[in-house]
Formats: C-alpha cells, sequence, structure tokens
C-alpha cells in the first residue's frame, strides 16, 4: 500500500471554528450574535490551556443575543 505524501500543509490547530475564532482575538475585540445557548456551550472553552492566560466575558445584549469580548 502506498501513501501520497503531501507538503506545506498548515496545521490545523483547533477543532471548532469558535475556537479558532476566540484565538484572533485580540484585548477588546468581541464575538456577538450568539444565541445563549452557544454561550454557555463555548464558555468552557476560556478555560482551556490554550485560553486559560486570556480573560473573556460574555453579557446579554439588547435583542436576546449575546457578545463575547476579550478583556485581557
Amino acid at each position: 500500500m502506498t501513501f501520497k505524501i503531501e507538503k506545506n500543509i498548515p496545521i490545523r490547530r483547533f477543532n471548532s471554528p469558535f475556537c479558532e475564532a476566540l484565538d484572533q482575538l485580540e484585548v477588546g475585540d468581541s464575538i456577538g450574535k450568539l444565541t445563549k445557548k452557544e454561550a454557555y456551550k463555548y464558555r468552557p472553552n476560556f478555560y482551556t490551556p490554550k485560553f486559560r492566560d486570556r480573560k473573556f466575558t460574555f453579557k446579554k445584549e439588547d435583542d436576546s443575543t449575546y457578545r463575547i469580548w476579550r478583556i485581557a
């Protein structure tokens, strides 16, 4: 059996598109238009070893959606 070797393929660091977006947030940036279910579903990612040195917060907005901010 032979396998095709591919070169210069970037390594994917996260399994979730949300985590990829969270990794790119700078202090003061935010991700909005999340449902309550999504905001609480993604919250545990804040405490993983990759994001432990960063601080995040989230809050309900006027139209019953939630927004996540990177604060430090």
